[in-house]
């Protein structure tokens, strides 16, 4: 049956469960197909941290999967996965929780070259519902054969005020080519990196500020 693209905004989170005792929370998400085993089966994509976010952050970061295997996924064999995490940088960072959503789910709500708006509940690591994640998603068309990925080094955070409006245009706009990807002026700003994280590097988070021990 082919593969096709998908192409997702990490948009919002509300109402998270606060993991943090004493710092602000700084939520962000870890993005990833996962197949029914549990086990990574494509790279692992980081958005922006959110240093003021608290329970209710806000990232509008674009995530990008060339392979999706139709085939597979209408066994109910692949899963998108969204880890929410609060950031530390002395300690570990803790989870919040995850929502995790059959490709075949995303295949059947969506229409043909028209983005959808998802949301999500998160459930926390002890299984309760607490708190929703928003995003928006769009598959390309099929091609017979897989086209490798290329994680790229992107940072970017749309003003608040009509985000719904600029990521629906600039997906509009989106064009697909090859292995790369031409998606609406102004909304991303793409360079090959090895790097496995689409969004932040290791070295340098521009949204991290200084923390002492307690969390």
């Amino acid at each position: 049956m082919g593969f096709r693209p998908l192409e997702l905004v990490i948009q919002s989170a509300q109402g998270l469960k606060y993991v943090n005792h004493f710092k602000k929370m700084k939520p962000y998400a870890l993005v990833f197909i996962c197949d029914h085993n549990n086990n990574l089966i494509s790279y692992e994509a980081k958005t922006v941290v959110d240093k003021d976010g608290g329970s209710n952050p806000i990232w509008n970061s674009l995530v990008k999967f060339n392979n999706i295997d139709i085939a597979k996924a209408q066994q109910n064999r692949h899963a998108l996965v969204v880890k929410l995490k609060s950031h530390h940088r002395v300690r570990s960072d803790k989870d919040i929780g995850e929502v995790r959503v059959l490709i075949t789910e995303l295949l059947e709500g969506f229409g043909e070259d028209a983005e959808k708006h998802v949301s999500k509940s998160v459930v926390t690591s002890d299984g309760t519902v607490e708190g929703t994640l928003a995003f928006l998603y769009k598959f390309g068309r099929i091609s017979e054969h897989p086209i490798a990925d290329q994680p790229s080094q992107v940072q970017q955070r749309l003003p608040n005020n009509n985000v719904a409006s600029k990521l629906a245009g600039s997906f509009a706009s989106g064009v697909m080519k090859g292995s790369g990807s031409v998606l609406g002026e102004g909304l991303v700003n793409q360079g090959t990196t090895t790097s496995t994280s689409m969004f932040v590097s290791d070295q340098a988070d521009p949204y991290e500020d200084d923390e002492d021990e307690y969390s």
